[in-house]
């Protein structure tokens, strides 16, 4: 019920998303009911403050719901993006906004809305498609000489970027590389933190709380190993470490039941190691995994999962699999048309992800095999069947292409089924996919405004915790776009509100 979509004609009521959510949920619904009726209360007013308050500008989505057999479900517009933002607006500030992960942009920095992929994958399909890239590579290389970097902010780079420029306007001191280290007690009260900043600690007074938002603990061996099923990769910022889950249990907040399998957001990640650096990781989300004309086999060569699948469902399929090692398979048509990781679409240069390992490039399947450490005759005999389903448009083994998730995020130009297509243009590619998450989802009792709460139920005076400090308000359960991100910024929000008084 946002405004963005409503205006832009998306179809939707409060009861109908409220129904979607309790079909899904089933027995867990009830436990979830108060914070469920708070995050839709207050995800339209979220944006509207945003929007009337800030730089912010978000646009609606043609992206359904992830289970439309589903009463309550929505075809499209419960999801919002970020519209694209001038980074120059923000003058040398713009050089402190963090790069996207790599294979979310081009050439370093160059990048594209997510609404726009179809063109930047098919440049030289259309006039349209080729003119459109050529005047963003060509303000790209204008960036690049002028600022360092490209200055077209898009997805969460422009939500960052648009934030940044308020918050600059409205005098606000941003301190990087300044960690807390501790929190300042008072009477059973937070009232501030010490921080170290410069090489020296200082103590931060709050006079009204402190909100913690230090982005979970996926990078804690300790925590990770202590409330994930699958704790060894991930995709999630070096300083994530459980700061947050600390200060507030020291405050005598609490924590859940541990959530066991939905602790956390699953994705297969890619990695390319880095002669110089630290590796980079690339999480398989609802991108070109999803596209027709390429598998998942594991050491034996053969398929255990619907890759096509809502990645949340992906993990824990491959959870139950056994499986954490895999490789992605696909031909030189699926590279071309959909990339694969950091392998970009449309033509962009891959040599030197094949000379650094992470792309493997085969004439033939049987040598594709050999490349990958997989038994020849169990892959050639697993994308002959996979081949046969893909004609034939029924996937019988794993039911690729059934659901309405498969055929959303697959390419309807392809039939008869837009979520397969056979793998049959050499030369042949495959990456090398970990288990792994993009985010944790388990986190300290909070309740509808953000406030932590004790083992009593009640609030720790002066403390609240949001994003993924705080524990998912659908316990980890994932049944549409945006789902860590969304309940982030609205209890973010009703956090800011109860906050202010």
């Amino acid at each position: 019920m946002n405004s963005v979509s409503l205006s832009a004609g998306f179809q939707d009521s409060r009861e109908r998303a409220e129904t979607y959510l309790r079909n899904y949920l089933k027995e867990d619904y009830d436990g979830s009911k108060t914070m469920v009726t708070a995050y839709l209360e207050a995800a339209p007013a979220m944006t509207e403050f945003l929007e009337s308050n800030s730089a912010t500008k978000f646009v609606a989505a043609p992206t359904p719901d992830y289970y439309l057999e589903l009463d309550g479900a929505c075809k499209a517009g419960r999801t919002v993006l970020n519209a694209p933002y001038d980074g120059r607006r923000l003058g040398r500030m713009v050089k402190q906004v963090r790069y996207p992960l790599q294979g979310y942009c081009a050439f370093g920095s160059l990048q594209v809305d997510l609404l726009d992929m179809n063109t930047w994958r098919q440049p030289f399909r259309s006039l349209g498609n080729f003119s459109s890239v050529t005047r963003g590579v060509l303000r790209y290389a204008f960036d690049r000489v002028r600022w360092g970097k490209g200055t077209k902010l898009c997805n969460g780079n422009a939500l960052v970027g648009r934030l940044l420029e308020k918050s600059s306007q409205s005098g606000i001191d941003l301190w990087n590389n300044a960690p807390a280290v501790e929190q300042i007690l008072e009477d059973g009260r937070v009232t501030g933190m010490m921080i170290s900043r410069n090489g020296q600690k200082m103590r931060v007074r709050a006079r009204n709380g402190v909100i913690l938002a230090s982005g979970g603990f996926a990078r804690s061996s300790e925590l990770s190993r202590k409330y994930l099923s699958n704790p060894d990769w991930t995709v999630s910022p070096r300083g994530n470490v459980g700061d947050g889950m600390r200060f507030g249990l020291a405050s005598g907040g609490s924590l859940p039941e541990p959530l066991g399998e939905d602790a956390a957001l699953w994705s297969p990640i890619s990695i390319l190691n880095s002669p110089k650096g630290p590796a980079r990781s690339y999480p398989h989300f609802a991108t070109a995994i999803t596209k027709p004309g390429s598998i998942m086999v594991d050491g034996d060569g053969k398929r255990f999962v619907n890759e096509a699948a809502a990645y949340q469902d992906l993990g824990r399929a491959t959870h139950k699999a056994g499986v954490r090692v895999s490789h992605l398979v696909g031909d030189k048509r699926h590279l071309r048309n959909y990339g694969m990781g950091m392998a970009l679409p449309g033509g962009y240069p891959i040599r030197h992800l094949i000379k650094r390992g992470y792309l493997i490039t085969a004439p033939s399947i049987p040598a594709l095999a050999e490349r990958i450490g997989v038994n020849p005759a169990n892959l050639s005999a697993t994308i002959e069947r996979f081949n046969g389903f893909a004609r034939k448009g029924k996937d019988e083994d794993f039911g690729r292409g059934d659901g309405s998730f498969d055929q959303a995020y697959g390419d309807f130009e392809v039939k008869p089924n837009p979520s397969l297509a056979p793998i049959e243009k050499g030369p042949f590619y495959a990456l090398t996919l970990f288990s792994g998450n993009g985010i944790t989802m388990y986190g300290l009792n909070t309740n509808k405004d953000g406030q932590v709460l004790k083992e009593s139920g009640e609030p720790v005076p002066g403390l609240y915790a949001v994003g993924a400090d705080s524990n998912h308000f659908l316990r980890g359960k994932y049944p549409s776009g945006g789902l860590t991100l969304g309940p982030s910024m609205v209890f973010g929000y009703r956090a800011g509100v109860h906050v202010a008084g």
